[in-house]
């Protein structure tokens, strides 16, 4: 089960924390009194003059330099394994039937999207955040470009992805973790957008090279001088650095306007560029991934190295302020403008790459998180494409309830294209609906389905069932029903292949109007040869089996009345609803006689 899987796990990088952290407090003392030792030693050594204090103080000084490193390359993995303890009982937490902890996707949601917003594909207690184990906004923005407009011709190599990345959960939760260390606010991400559209310190590269000019012959005079020792050549070297200085400080305000930005970005990228080694480093299998994978690889230089090239040269910058270093660096090497010429040969070479190696992290967490949601619910199936229309499930469930709750149905459309549902208030249409409907929406992603034989065309979805009135487009509910109705047969009209889900249409007319306009519609559908299903409390309108035995079938859910309690199996049955409920509550609860 994946919940002992995970407690496994969480017990190792637990323990681990534990060891790491004795260590870390061993290496701080250690560091402090190889600190204090070297401070002890000098003193002495200028006191009494013995040249083994010294040497002593020297060795601890070098010592504490050197722990110095080994404590932060273990506090790296103290904080990676203390991230890994996090992700591990965030999943415990959720499969233990807690609230997912991650984002919801609200950002995401849009009423005039043909399933998002009735289907509760985003916001709170959805599928984004059942599914969603992304860090940055690339990951999140192709998680939900997934969901709503997924690439269907690749369903396939996307579902022997995400089965590779399921078995490796060491892969995911590493990925997971790390850019969990540095996870990046859409301000960074925004600042390294803006940097690498900014225009080049040099526009001409040719006033670079001339510029070499001034620090070779600084060189060449004070090696001059340094052999002859004439004096001449010292007064052109102390001229030559001044000119030197002279010309840094021309490009200051280049030079401050990317040290400005270093910071964010090379947080940004530090995370980037160690997301970037895991993906690189990795084995893959897949078509895709290994697709996917070799967009980090078209240069000499992988990705990681290539931004770990711009990090060095964003530290280098940083110099800049340093009153000791940065004179003489310049005033003999012009160092950083040599640093700011490096920096746009990178931009010049990397620029068109940048975004795309960051939308590799994207997909890849995006799969990632589309494999773990795999991984979590071991019982749920990879769909099976038809190549001819059809839609049919056995044991189909709603991902979003609990599996202990959740009851599980079988459909088909194969034989009849249009179903009409019909059945008492609170006997599961709705959510027969939304199970459909949902599992169809992962279905086209690659994802598993929480069914155990899910068979389905590719289908364009269209569902019908949330509408809302709009203040902002001075649109009444009724009208913005008759819109999204319009906007489904203009888009079976232009010929597309459609799935169509439908929820007591026409609710803002009466029962007349409401019971001619479905007729109609339905009618309109089947001359369209639409596959699809509503759902009605109007009985009549299961009269249209009838009229199309071929082509529209009758479902239902039932209620039963035992001991006076209404009772609900939430179970599709064959035919039309014969039990109804409303007047038998509004009794029971004493509203009507």
């Amino acid at each position: 089960m994946p919940i002992i899987t995970y407690q496994k796990i969480l017990t190792q990088h637990s323990l681990q924390v534990q060891q790491i952290q004795s260590k870390l407090r061993l290496l701080s003392t250690v560091r402090l009194l190889s600190f204090i030792g070297a401070l002890i030693c000098g003193y002495y050594f200028f006191k009494t003059g013995h040249s083994f204090l010294l040497i002593l103080s020297l060795l601890l000084l070098s010592s504490f330099l050197y722990l110095i490193r080994v404590y932060d390359r273990w506090k790296s993995q103290f904080e990676l394994k203390k991230a890994l303890v996090r992700i591990n009982q965030t999943e415990i937490n959720l499969l233990s039937g807690l609230p997912a902890e991650y984002e919801n996707g609200k950002e995401y949601i849009d009423q005039h999207h043909p399933y998002s917003y009735d289907l509760d594909i985003f916001g709170e207690a959805s599928l984004f955040p059942l599914i969603n184990r992304t860090t940055n906004s690339f990951g999140k923005t192709d998680l939900a470009k997934t969901l709503l407009h997924p690439n269907t011709k690749i369903i396939e190599d996307r579902q022997q992805a995400i089965r590779e990345l399921s078995d490796d959960i060491s892969f995911r939760q590493r990925l997971q973790a790390t850019g969990m260390l540095h996870s990046s606010e859409e301000k960074k991400i925004d600042s390294l957008t803006g940097w690498i559209n900014a225009s080049p310190a040099f526009k001409n590269r040719i006033v670079y090279y001339l510029l070499l000019l001034f620090p070779a012959a600084t060189l060449l005079t004070g090696v001059s001088y340094f052999i002859t020792g004439n004096p001449l050549y010292q007064s052109i070297t102390g001229l030559l650095i001044v000119v030197n200085l002279g010309i840094t400080f021309s490009f200051a305000r280049k030079i401050m306007s990317n040290i400005s930005l270093s910071t964010d970005i090379n947080k940004t990228l530090k995370q980037f560029s160690d997301q970037l080694i895991l993906v690189e480093k990795q084995n893959f299998h897949s078509p895709l991934l290994m697709r996917v994978q070799s967009r980090l690889r078209r240069n000499i230089d992988p990705a990681s190295r290539s931004i770990s090239k711009l990090v060095s040269y964003f530290n280098s910058l940083d110099y800049f302020f340093n009153i000791f270093v940065s004179p003489l660096l310049n005033g003999f090497f012009l160092f950083h403008i040599h640093i700011l010429f490096l920096v746009d040969k990178w931009k010049a070479t990397h620029q068109s790459e940048i975004m795309d190696w960051l939308q590799v992290i994207g997909e890849t967490e995006s799969l990632s998180s589309f494999a773990s949601f795999h991984f979590n619910n071991p019982d749920f199936s990879f769909p099976v494409i038809s190549p001819t229309e059809d839609l049919s499930a056995d044991s189909m469930g709603h991902p979003l309830i609990g599996k202990e709750k959740r009851i599980n149905n079988d459909i088909s459309f194969l034989e009849n294209k249009f179903v009409i549902l019909t059945g008492s208030n609170m006997s599961g249409k709705s959510t027969f609906l939304r199970t459909l409907g949902i599992n169809l929406v992962l279905a086209r992603a690659g994802s598993a389905v929480s069914a155990s034989r899910f068979h389905f065309y590719d289908y364009d979805v269209f569902v019908s069932m949330r509408i809302t009135d709009s203040l902002q487009d001075s649109e009444s509910f009724f009208y913005a029903e008759l819109k999204r109705l319009q906007t489904i047969i203009t888009h079976l009209n232009a010929g597309n292949k459609t799935f169509i889900i439908l929820d007591e249409i026409l609710r803002g007319t009466n029962s007349n109007d409401k019971h001619s306009g479905t007729i109609g519609l339905i009618r309109k559908l089947v001359s369209s040869n639409a596959c699809g299903i509503i759902a009605t409390h109007d009985l009549s309108v299961a009269d249209l089996a009838a009229e199309y035995p071929y082509y529209i079938s009758n479902k239902c859910f039932e209620s039963e009345i035992i001991n006076n309690e209404l009772l609900f199996d939430y179970k599709i049955k064959d035919g039309v609803c014969t039990k109804l409920s409303a007047s038998f509550l509004m009794k029971k609860l004493g509203i009507i006689e």
